[in-house]
């Protein structure tokens, strides 16, 4: 979009096109990512890094970015450091938004008691357990967490003797991550074989592959989301949208993922920050960023700096987080909108102590 613009509209006054490079790796493995992150920073020269959230991933190429000058955003925070300037959290994302996600449930389902939470036995399934929790204790004075347990990856070949457990804990609420989109409907359909008739909650969910097993009927209402946005629902970003309307017509209808916009969000944060910048450099890119009281990001609109009491330093922008459900026709439709850095304001007192014990404060 911006090279079809002639580049991006730099705070100098002058347009830069850009050039897209790109590096595969398994994002969740440390070692993985700091093999992609070499090839980028040492081997190409880049200036400019996207990578995953996995606390343990950002952790293990901080120290490069940082000798190198390589400003690198990601679709969250997962770890921020005053010691690693270089990195930031380009939109609230992973983990953050599994809080949020949870408290919009449990208000959007006032009679919902009962929290059951399941996640992978991995770094960024421990990561969303203590962000859940933290939605839940916020809201202490109507819901509690009931199930609480992490699975290893050959649980998922007997769902049924995975969910048992769970369902016997009778919740009104299930907050999951870890599954695979195959394993997550699948887990949907028996849970809805044994009778569960209350609210799902995940980053996201592949809704094809659900409806195949289960009617749009049965969870309209009942399935809340938040990636970072869904570019394919029109109402909430028209620049997002049309990206998706490129999207499918480049690649297809098949091809389109849920994970694409979240790359192309927390992107949009180095792309506020070359608007404001007198220049493109990275350092002065940085500077400009984090100076701002006030983010104006493409997709999200004003946001503002946070992350000082989880990190030791407000490198985490603070955007405001769309959260989905499906309607009975089985499409995603816009539930509501958080106001992130005031939700944060407000319950950071009851939240911040269960991050703490979960081991998600870093500073």
């Amino acid at each position: 979009q911006l090279n079809d613009e002639g580049g991006i509209l730099a705070g100098d006054g002058k347009r830069y096109m850009l050039e897209v490079k790109k590096y595969d790796n398994i994002c969740y493995i440390p070692g993985e990512e700091l093999k992609a992150a070499r090839r980028a920073i040492l081997d190409d020269k880049v200036t400019y890094l996207m990578q995953t959230f996995t606390p343990g991933s950002r952790q293990a190429i901080a120290e490069m970015t940082t000798e190198h000058h390589v400003l690198t955003t990601s679709y969250g925070a997962g770890y921020l450091s005053k010691d690693h300037p270089y990195l930031n959290g380009g939109i609230t994302g992973s983990p953050t938004s599994y809080m949020l996600i949870a408290s919009r449930a449990i208000v959007a389902n006032p009679d919902a008691k009962r929290v059951a939470i399941i996640t992978s036995d991995s770094s960024f399934g421990l990561a969303a357990k203590a962000y859940y929790e933290a939605g839940v204790a916020a809201h202490s004075d109507q819901a509690k967490v009931v199930y609480n347990e992490s699975y290893g990856a050959d649980a998922t070949k007997d769902m049924l003797g995975l969910l048992t457990p769970l369902i016997a804990s009778n919740p009104d609420i299930i907050c999951e991550l870890g599954f695979v989109p195959a394993q997550w409907a699948s887990a949907i359909e028996t849970l809805e074989q044994l009778g569960y008739k209350g609210a799902y909650c995940a980053e996201g969910f592949t809704m094809p592959l659900i409806l195949k097993r289960v009617s749009a009927e049965a969870l309209a209402g009942r399935i809340y989301s938040a990636y970072a946005f869904e570019a394919s629902e029109p109402t909430f970003s028209a620049k997002g949208h049309d990206f998706y309307k490129t999207y499918v017509e480049s690649y297809g209808m098949d091809e389109w993922s849920p994970y694409a916009p979240i790359g192309y969000a927390a992107m949009g944060t180095i792309e506020a920050g070359i608007m404001m910048a007198p220049s493109v450099d990275s350092v002065t890119v940085k500077e400009t960023l984090y100076a701002a009281a006030t983010v104006d990001h493409p997709i999200f609109g004003p946001s503002q700096w946070g992350g000082q009491e989880i990190y030791g330093a407000n490198h985490h922008l603070l955007t405001p987080l769309p959260i989905y459900n499906v309607n009975a026709n089985g499409d995603l439709v816009l539930d509501a909108v958080t106001d992130v850095a005031k939700w944060w304001a407000t319950n950071k007192a009851v939240a911040l102590p269960v991050l703490d014990a979960g081991g998600q404060v870093y500073k």
